[in-house]
């Protein structure tokens, strides 16, 4: 049985407590993030069974995201015309690599 230095048992507590540390802090993380997730319901968000509720600011912003116009000119224009290709396009299937300098 070997006799621990006094050193080494004084680096073995402190990781003990630090992991305990990060322990506690992951059940703590579970329980309210996870396990304890409540929310309070009022009457008036409950619906009808196959009701659906109209909600006009939802609409308005569905409408703003079907009206989007992407231009992606400037992709083609400004960035790849600056960028260079390295190399034979397309690549062509061939020898790679060397021989083997441990085959005798």
């Amino acid at each position: 049985m070997e006799i621990k230095s006094l050193q080494q048992k004084k680096k073995q507590k402190t990781l003990m407590i630090i992991v305990l540390v990060i322990m506690l802090a992951a059940f703590l993380i579970f329980y309210f993030g996870f396990i304890k997730k409540g929310t309070e319901v009022s009457l008036d968000d409950i619906n009808e069974p196959g009701v659906i509720q109209f909600n006009p600011a939802t609409t308005a912003l569905e409408e703003e995201l079907k009206n989007v116009d992407l231009n992606t000119d400037f992709l083609i224009n400004k960035i790849l015309s600056v960028l260079k290709t390295n190399g034979d396009m397309p690549v062509r299937k061939g020898v790679t690599g060397r021989s083997n300098p441990f085959v005798q």
